[in-house]
């Protein structure tokens, strides 16, 4: 008789109970392992990948366990950025109730990352970030959309980070009793899915929020957990579906809010938030641009800006034509590297859709402001992708103006930052709801003459030499 029930070892130290049948991936997550990607297990991208012994480098999402196995995983090349600029500030300490530890959070829909602070002088004590574990049930905001509009998609989703947040908590050295407040800092959906809000108002239009204000509650209702029980939540204020609390931290956190020129801050990360605005006017949107940037990422490659400065010399090398085709020796097979990094169409597809998005979004943005790129005084750029992008690359490339290359500057994790600050500073969530009040949500998709904006954008030609007519459309046709 088969014996169903088997076992996987993971890097010679772990042993987990499995059954013949058994999806590797979904065993691997249900153990705590996560994966900076998913594909919705079709295989399509490399981010899942291990090494099984006798069977070599497998897609865990398409391995089926058929007997005992040992599996070897490397630590996820993705950085998870927990910097950002001004971190050593310590001004206008809130400490209204005598207790001394506070949580800062930022949420992303990939990464989290953890600050605990004093709150005595508003020192940073501690910091950790990690892999959000909810990218099990998929690595974009769609995909936990989808999950989440169920009751118990919603619960499944929540637990997943509940719990990992609270086991980092536990892990920081000092008592759950000493923490007096935690400010969490997320996108629209992650917030909704903390304050056990149902998303499917989310998936479709007229895609309004249910979580505008922020929402405070108790930390032992939060956590269900008694030892939380002298701490208080704050999920932070969002502004529309798609642009959430950790763009308008970023952007107050960056002075937006005070200058009197346009200013664009551009939060690049798995989503893609931009806000140009200037005191007292401003415009918000948001673009996929992560998981697409993610895609062309192969194994050996570190970094997005490493994917970005290959794909320019090739285009420089003239291996990638301006339209984004490589040329026929390589259009079949990829052009490969050392290191066993390959440059092939997928890749370069993904990248040419998500420099599009933005492109399209931020020239969007512009001509309802009345502006051009030259009267953009100054660029922020934050979040995991944005804090490792090479501007000179990126210029080249066409992901940016030639203007943005001397006035842009990288300001690392500007959600956490701003969690942060409205953890010391008692006024700062109060500019964040007045900033709020003077932007205006822009859904791009609803805009006349998107759709060729965009497509206008899907090659490698530098920003400047953009035409928006009608037979480049009719080139792009045959990509």
């Amino acid at each position: 008789m088969i014996n169903d029930e088997l076992t996987l070892t993971v890097n010679d130290n772990k042993i987990i109970a499995c059954r013949r049948g058994d999806n590797l991936f979904k065993v691997l997550c249900s153990a705590g392992y996560v994966f900076s990607g998913n594909c919705g297990g079709l295989g399509r991208c490399q981010r899942c990948l291990v090494d099984v012994k006798g069977a070599g480098t497998v897609k865990s999402c398409t391995y089926t366990i058929t007997d005992n196995i040992q599996v070897t995983i490397v630590e996820d090349n993705m950085s998870v950025l927990a910097s950002y600029k001004g971190a050593a500030e310590s001004n206008n300490v809130y400490n209204g109730d005598g207790r001394d530890i506070g949580i800062a959070i930022d949420l992303g829909t990939t990464t989290i990352a953890i600050e605990q602070i004093d709150m005595s002088d508003g020192s940073v004590t501690d910091r950790c970030g990690f892999m959000n574990p909810q990218i099990e049930y998929g690595s974009d905001v769609i995909s936990r959309i989808r999950t989440g509009s169920t009751e118990d998609g919603l619960a499944k989703l929540r637990s997943s980070v509940v719990t990992r947040i609270s086991s980092e908590l536990t892990g920081m050295g000092y008592a759950l009793a000493d923490i007096s407040r935690i400010i969490i800092s997320g996108n629209t959906t992650m917030n909704a899915i903390l304050e056990r809000l149902l998303l499917d108002n989310l998936g479709h239009a007229p895609f309004e929020i249910r979580n505008p204000d922020s929402i405070t509650v108790s930390g032992k209702d939060f956590f269900d957990d008694e030892r939380f029980c002298s701490a208080e939540v704050t999920c932070l204020p969002n502004l529309s579906a798609f642009v959430g609390a950790d763009a308008l931290c970023g952007a107050v956190v960056c002075n937006i809010d005070r200058s009197d020129k346009y200013q664009l801050f551009a939060d690049l990360g798995t989503n893609g938030e931009l806000i140009l605005a200037k005191q007292g006017i401003g415009y918000a949107t948001s673009c996929a641009c992560g998981p697409a940037f993610e895609g062309m990422l192969r194994r050996g490659v570190a970094a997005p800006t490493t994917a970005f400065d290959l794909l320019n010399r090739l285009n420089l090398l003239h291996i990638v034509n301006d339209d984004g085709v490589l040329v026929d020796q390589y259009i079949d097979g990829g052009y490969r590297l050392a290191g066993g990094v390959t440059i092939d169409m997928d890749m370069i597809r993904s990248f040419l859709l998500a420099k599009a998005a933005i492109c399209a979004g931020i020239e969007s943005l512009m001509d309802m402001a009345g502006i051009t790129a030259e009267d953009v005084s100054r660029v922020y750029l934050a979040g995991g992708f944005g804090c490792s992008l090479n501007i000179s690359s990126a210029v080249s490339l066409g992901l940016f103006p030639d203007s943005f290359q001397g006035k842009s500057e990288f300001v690392g994790n500007t959600s956490l930052h701003g969690a942060h600050k409205c953890l010391i500073d008692k006024s700062f969530i109060d500019r964040i709801y007045a900033f709020k009040e003077t932007l205006t949500a822009v859904n791009l998709g609803e805009l006349e003459g998107f759709d060729r904006r965009y497509y206008s954008h899907m090659d490698l030609r530098p920003w400047t030499a953009q035409s928006h007519g009608t037979n480049k459309l009719q080139q792009k046709s045959r990509l």
